[in-house]
């Protein structure tokens, strides 16, 4: 957008292709900036004057005589070590004022399958909003786990200082935008909101009902009926960017080309920093981790680009709410080229590190600090034992009252009592307790359990495993009864197999059954946000595991618990001790 000051923004863009680019033959096979050589170029000027609203231009003479003036040349290009493609953006001022630009953003689609469509075709993206050095890494998922990574050609002239999800319509495809100028959009972010939410086209409705139909900011809670609330709190969270957002200035007559590099690392994403450090980026590592504590100093080595050497590192004074500080100690450079820096933390919140190099260039490391261990730890437990806990009365007619579900707290303030849990969900796993994602937080109250007991944690551990894991509840679940783990009673029964013993479900959601076994089948369902096909009904019966389940049983064994103690001896008996083995689901 064009203005500033009391000026409101105008947004212009490329997205409705409401002119034609025009071709510049003249200039494919010309020099480029850098030592490339151009491939092919257009001018997109007249493409983004069109896309803006005939009242924004007629209304507001400022933002009229800045999109008239205003130039755009977009160019493909050859590196100069051929290695890599080059996508330009060149903006020229020819207009007699000065243009403030608010944002500039390109765009990064997505892959356009996403699963259960084909994972085969999935492409998915990881951004490192880190500046002058912010990279995006696209991955195909499987496969030959192809690697294309994105780099500023020009550190100085293109960041990565936003990362921005845009909520325009794109015909039904997704796509994040590596913004190198964010002002205009930061000011919409503090208190979490977007344009063009308020203005949401047809289309975008009918995909997200009833969310859509009259949203106060644009991202949806879990239960997908609710928007998330605008922020009123200043100095916290979105209103302190990742990068600190500017805006850029073209004077008359001035020309700021903006540039990013697109290569591929040579071997999949394990050969990611080793292509970062041949494109001129820095390459940073930070161990353990990039979330410390006041009891876990941590060590940030740095690889600096080409040519160039770390001269500072500093963290950046507490802002808002946050209260995290970092020292920063640099330490010689090691024989691998790259210099650690020790951090020691203290605090509680977010709080961004900057590296300075030589050259002038700065990369930035986002850290997040916790409380002391014990104090985390003891509300990790509480959280899980009495906040996310579905206590055993509840009605839950799949049988998942008695344990840890998964919990969202942005629903709380628009559904009754117990308010947070995420009970209806097209991930079956998540609202199932089982898998990684639904058996993850009854492992992690029962690991709590292991490493700093209570009394009343461990029933809570107890409860679980009596009424969950390995029994049911006739007087709060509907028929047919099931457990998570297969029960020998259930072979009794006919139910099921004896090989099935003790394996795990894949899910104790989706049990929308009303007979035995097989009759009827568990029907189609939609969770009021995702919809989903139900094809997967044959594998409620079957023995479902993973290293999941493996642990669980080990923190069981290891447990002050003796009822843990004896189901985690008596379920590794039957699975691992016996020829049968561990059953893995299909």
């Amino acid at each position: 957008g064009g203005g500033g000051g009391a000026t409101p923004w105008l947004a212009l863009s490329t997205i409705a292709l409401a002119a034609p680019a025009t071709p510049l033959v003249a200039a494919a096979g010309a020099p480029a900036p850098g030592g490339g050589t151009v491939l092919a170029a257009q001018e997109v000027s007249a493409m983004l004057k069109a896309s803006a609203p005939a009242d924004a231009l007629s209304l507001n003479s400022a933002n009229s005589a800045a999109a008239a003036g205003l130039r755009v040349v977009r160019s493909y290009e050859r590196s100069a070590d051929g290695a890599a493609l080059v996508l330009r953006f060149n903006l020229t001022n020819g207009g007699r004022s000065p243009v403030e630009v608010g944002a500039v953003g390109l765009a990064m689609p997505e892959s356009p399958g996403h699963p259960p469509a084909g994972i085969e075709s999935v492409v998915w993206n990881d951004a490192h909003v880190g500046g002058a050095h912010g990279w995006v890494e696209f991955v195909r998922v499987v496969g030959d786990e192809a690697t294309l990574l994105v780099t500023p050609a020009d550190r100085i002239s293109s960041p990565l200082e936003a990362w921005r999800p845009m909520m325009e319509d794109l015909g039904g495809g997704d796509a994040y935008e590596w913004v190198v100028a964010s002002a205009a959009w930061a000011a919409e972010w503090a208190n979490n909101t977007q344009w063009p939410h308020l203005a949401m086209s047809d289309s975008l409705k009918q995909q997200y009902p009833p969310f859509a139909t009259d949203p106060e900011t644009p991202w949806p809670t879990t239960d997908g009926k609710r928007a998330m609330p605008r922020l009123a709190a200043s100095g916290g969270g979105a209103a302190r960017p990742w990068v600190d957002p500017t805006t850029l200035l073209l004077r008359p007559g001035e020309t700021s080309s903006i540039a990013l590099r697109l290569q591929l690392a040579e071997a999949g994403p394990r050969t990611r920093d080793a292509a970062l450090a041949k494109m001129g980026s820095a390459v940073l590592r930070a161990v353990p981790g990039y979330v410390l504590s006041p009891h876990l100093p941590g060590t940030l080595f740095i690889q600096p680009p080409a040519g160039a050497t770390v001269s500072t590192a500093r963290a950046d004074p507490p802002s808002g709410a946050d209260t995290a500080t970092l020292d920063a100690t640099l330490r010689a450079p090691l024989p691998s080229g790259f210099v650690p820096v020790r951090l020691t933390a203290a605090g509680y919140g977010e709080v961004r590190l900057r590296v300075g190099f030589s050259d002038g260039s700065e990369a930035l490391a986002h850290y997040y600090i916790l409380p002391p261990f014990e104090r985390q730890v003891a509300a990790l437990g509480a959280h899980l034992a009495d906040v996310a806990w579905l206590p055993r009365e509840y009605p839950d007619p799949f049988g998942r009252s008695a344990s840890v579900m998964p919990w969202d707290r942005s629903i709380c303030p628009y559904s009754g009592e117990p308010c947070g849990h995420v009970l209806n969900d097209a991930r079956a796993y998540d609202a199932g307790l089982s898998d990684d994602a639904g058996g993850g937080n009854p492992l992690c109250l029962a690991a709590k359990v292991r490493a700093a007991p209570t009394a009343h944690e461990a029933s809570r551990v107890d409860e679980y495993i009596r009424w969950t894991l390995y029994g049911v509840k006739p007087d709060t679940a509907s028929p047919p009864l099931k457990s998570l783990q297969i029960r020998e009673e259930e072979v009794a029964a006919g139910e099921a197999d004896a090989e099935s013993v003790d394996g795990v479900r894949m899910t104790m959601f989706y049990y929308n059954c009303s007979g035995p076994k097989g009759a009827p089948p568990c029907s189609d369902a939609s969770s009021g946000h995702f919809a989903w096909r139900y094809s997967e009904a044959d594998k409620c019966h079957k023995p479902f595991g993973g290293p999941t389940c493996l642990e669980a049983e080990y923190v069981f064994l290891s447990s002050s618990s003796p009822l843990s103690s004896r189901c985690a001896l008596k379920t590794l008996h039957n699975t691992v001790f016996v020829p049968r083995g561990w059953r893995i689901g299909t």
